[in-house]
């Protein structure tokens, strides 16, 4: 029996507090979400063998969050590789998410969301929490017999060929963001039920990348319709989706007028609009784009809105 169990039945709910890293899971010998860190508040709610069902809170950047495909939840974590929640905004973190964890979004508050989930976690013999409600030392712990086998696998420098066509999803059963072209060669980060997390080295323009963006560069849509003067002026960092470019005319006085500027969907994951003033030489560049593909723009905000429409006016930067 762990010193958790002898402190307090796991049947009653408890707040408790993690002594070390530990992951969590969709269910009992489930799908890996990620991991709650040494410090991380959670509350037991039932357990089943070693393992306990807990809910836990945490602050999320907003920007790296998007709707969810599951309709318990408000929203999951959108960005590639994952993302770390806060004990406040900008605060200690308790925990980090894989791509496509859902969760229950709680308030917001600037750029960041107070978001909630439920899950599973597994105790090993050693006792992972510690009660804070029970004052009396726990009983001693016998060392462990043997540890625990591990949900997840990682192989040592595993390389394989992925099948041309199949789907690369964002998770375990997430969204499918494309297909494998033929010959794809990858290496194995990690194994879950009957999927296989790789990595593949893969190359792309130099023009097409760009630093991880500061804070002061994840401007959302919230935060500049709530102060648009404050804003203007300042650099930003946005993933946008293209939809098609536009001439410039008097409906949009805050453009150029006779120069060409993009009409986009974002800054994603928020569903709205943005106008991005561009030249002639770098609307070459988009022309050869589709409806819809999704591309970082860096620049500075030329204004929080335009005249007859609540869009944001962006000067491309590259």
């Amino acid at each position: 029996m762990s010193s958790y169990e002898a402190a307090a039945p796991a049947s009653r709910q408890e707040r408790t507090t993690l002594r070390t890293e530990t992951s969590f899971f969709t269910a009992v010998n489930g799908v890996r979400l990620g991991a709650l860190q040494p410090g991380a508040a959670i509350t037991v709610r039932r357990a089943s063998g070693d393992w306990r069902q807990v809910t836990f809170e945490g602050w999320i950047f907003t920007a790296s969050t998007g709707p969810s495909s599951r309709p318990e939840f408000s929203l999951a974590v959108s960005a590639p590789d994952g993302e770390n929640l806060r004990a406040d905004p900008d605060g200690a973190v308790v925990a980090r998410a894989i791509r496509g964890t859902g969760f229950t979004q709680l308030a917001r508050r600037g750029g960041w969301t107070q978001v909630r989930r439920s899950a599973w976690i597994q105790l090993s013999h050693e006792s992972r929490v510690a009660s804070r409600e029970t004052a009396a030392p726990a009983a001693p712990v016998p060392p462990p017999a043997a540890t625990p086998p591990p949900q997840l696998t990682t192989p040592a420098s595993e390389r394989v060929v992925v099948r041309k066509g199949a789907g690369l999803a964002l998770g375990p059963g997430g969204a499918t963001i494309g297909t494998a072209p033929d010959g794809l060669q990858a290496e194995v980060v990690e194994r879950s039920g009957n999927w296989v997390r790789i990595r593949t080295d893969t190359w792309v323009l130099a023009e097409d990348v760009v630093p991880m963006p500061p804070d002061s560069a994840r401007i959302s849509l919230e935060e500049l319709r709530a102060n648009p003067a404050r804003f203007v002026g300042q650099p930003v960092i946005w993933r946008l989706q293209f939809l098609s470019i536009q001439t410039a005319d008097e409906l949009r006085p805050e453009l150029p007028p006779g120069l060409p500027y993009l009409l986009t969907r974002g800054p994603l994951p928020d569903a709205g609009f943005v106008y991005v003033a561009i030249t002639a030489e770098q609307a070459s560049r988009f022309r050869a784009m589709n409806p819809l593909d999704e591309f970082v723009a860096r620049g500075t905000i030329r204004a929080a809105r335009t005249k007859y429409l609540p869009t944001p006016v962006i000067d491309l930067i590259r």
